[in-house]
């Protein structure tokens, strides 16, 4: 009876951890779609924007884009991590012809 409850246990853990990562992959997603919106509408502005030679303050787009630009890079980094391409540590030897040796 123990043995079955703490299956059902560690089934149930082991479920809750996956439904996790899957509901934060979901959420980065939706993350990188509302940066794509952001950026729109930042171009959106800029196009309207009116900055006269004289106004003191201005929003400095390109600086947003680069910060945007950092987000999106660094969320599709972690979403899509890469991983190391297996290695064979034995090295060819190149020479395959060998001398018969006299008996």
């Amino acid at each position: 009876m123990l043995k079955v409850l703490l299956i059902i246990v560690s089934l149930f853990i082991t479920s809750s951890a996956f439904a996790a990562s899957l509901t934060e992959r979901e959420e980065l997603t939706l993350s990188l779609n509302q940066l794509t919106q952001i950026e729109a509408s930042l171009h959106r502005a800029q196009q309207s924007a009116r900055t006269g030679i004289n106004e003191r303050y201005y929003f400095d787009y390109p600086r947003i884009h680069s910060d945007i630009t950092t987000l999106r890079s660094g969320i599709e980094h972690y979403l899509t991590p890469t991983r190391a391409q297996p290695r064979d540590t034995a090295t060819l030897v190149g020479q395959y012809r060998e001398e018969k040796t006299k008996p």
